[in-house]
């Protein structure tokens, strides 16, 4: 059974995006293989970097294998005559940092092993000012200066958007931009609300060859039925984050619906 929203589930973008990005990159990849033209192939890749060290904080794993303890107060006869000797310096060791992966799609021209498109569903570190944030945009400038195309699925409403130029975007709770190499610097954006239905937007390829439509509302519904996210959801429950008061008011009357052909 599908989500009860007519476009994107809210409900989805809280404690189980995690789960949702990992299971949505695969099904991404398989909607946009079933549509290329021979010559390109479609890869999960995915880049490591070293998490903030504000959210690294030390954590006790556990005894060494050699573990000596002694009882206050009480000490231990040593055979020994050494006279241990003073440290030449203290130091603070570096504290260990968090090592993050994102996975990603790229679509690869088989002639030259050129990689031709990105396809990037944003994650909520890409929208949060902090060094993940930073990482993510280097990332993005060095596929835009690669002459790179690039797809950016924003399915979160919390958190900042990714910069989109000078241009007035209508308001609205998510966004898709498809960057193509040809016309860079201008790309297109499709802006939709909860309330919506999520657009088909086009993958495009190399400049001669006709761009893949997505259609990611096929995607969602095989990652809610495949996961079985209606069992893990409670629309009882506000979302999270929160609803503006419209789309409260109209999501509150949906689920009502929703939940009494449940029962």
């Amino acid at each position: 059974m599908p989500s009860p929203f007519p476009g994107m589930d809210p409900y989805l973008e809280g404690n189980l995006w995690p789960d949702v990005h990992a299971t949505l990159i695969p099904l991404i990849r398989e909607a946009v293989v079933a549509a290329l033209p021979a010559g390109y192939v479609a890869s999960i890749d995915h880049y490591i970097w070293l998490g903030d060290e504000e959210d690294d904080k030390p954590v006790r794993r556990g005894k060494p294998d050699a573990f000596v303890s002694e009882e206050p107060g009480r000490r231990h006869r040593s055979s020994s005559t050494a006279v241990v000797a003073e440290p030449t310096a203290r130091v603070q060791l570096p504290t260990p940092h968090r090592v993050r992966r994102k996975r990603y799609i790229q679509l690869i021209d088989t002639e030259d092993r050129r990689v031709v498109t990105v396809i990037e569903l944003l994650s909520p570190s890409d929208k949060l000012p902090k060094r993940d944030r930073e990482h993510y945009l280097l990332k993005r400038s060095e596929y835009l200066a690669a002459g790179t195309n690039l797809v950016e699925i924003d399915l979160l409403r919390r958190g900042l958007r990714v910069p989109m130029g000078d241009s007035d975007l209508p308001e609205a709770d998510y966004y898709f931009l498809v960057s193509r190499a040809m016309e860079y610097p201008a790309a297109d954006v499709w802006a939709f609300t909860v309330r919506d239905a999520i657009p088909v937007f086009p993958v495009p390829l190399k400049p001669h060859d006709p761009a893949v439509p997505l259609d990611l509302r096929l995607c969602l519904d095989r990652a809610y039925d495949g996961a079985g996210y209606e069992d893990q959801i409670t629309y009882s429950d506000s979302a999270a984050p929160p609803l503006r008061g419209p789309d409260a008011v109209w999501a509150n009357d949906l689920l009502k619906k929703y939940l009494r052909k449940r029962k």
